[in-house]
């Protein structure tokens, strides 16, 4: 039995699109328009919407090429907080060291180094912490990091990774203000 087939209207740059898709996967048109709305359909069944999902599989991709990796958030923290506690020193300097290190990196691939740090904290800090970094008033930079389930230790390795990006980007910390949970540190611009 044969399927039945429908016509459907398309803009004539994207239907061109969907030709050179189809021919670079040696599949038909047909085939290649039938995938891609099965997949839509299939988004919008989740309660999705086809952009929502696509800008999450490219923070995906950046946050591997980055070196990132997800485990269990809760089991994160836990091992920061006996990091912390046990072998304090050691853990505030490789803390501190890759927070450099990343400064290193996005100041390489970057124009605007700063930027490119506040969007991989979205990544790293997927799930409910929030960042933010804002300018100031007498060239200073305001950094936030806010997460309901970071302990003690995580909060300070959190402090330490961010001051050690923003030391590498040229900005001067002069104001520490953490408590559990809550990372505020204020940097004064490069002179």
């Amino acid at each position: 039995m044969s399927a039945r087939r429908k016509m459907l209207a398309a803009d004539e740059d994207i239907a061109n699109k969907i030709v050179e898709v189809a021919k670079r996967r040696g599949s038909t048109v047909y085939q290649t328009v039938n995938d891609i709305l099965e997949q839509a359909l299939r988004v919008d069944g989740m309660g999705l919407a086809l952009s929502e999902v696509i800008d999450t599989r490219e923070k995906l991709e950046k946050a591997k090429n980055m070196g990132l990796t997800f485990t269990i958030e809760r089991l994160l923290y836990e091992m920061m907080d006996i990091a912390h506690e046990q072998v304090e020193e050691k853990a505030d300097e490789l803390w501190l060291e890759t927070g450099r290190w990343y400064g290193k990196y996005f100041s390489s691939k970057n124009s605007d180094a700063i930027k490119a740090f506040e969007e991989a904290m979205e990544l790293l800090t997927l799930g409910n912490p929030v960042f933010i970094v804002e300018r100031q008033d007498g060239g200073k930079l305001s950094v936030s990091c806010v997460g309901e389930q970071f302990t003690d230790g995580s909060t300070q390795m959190y402090d330490l990774f961010i001051q050690g990006a923003f030391e590498t980007f040229g900005w001067e910390l002069v104001k520490r203000d953490n408590s559990k949970g809550i990372v505020r540190l204020l940097f004064q611009e490069p002179r």
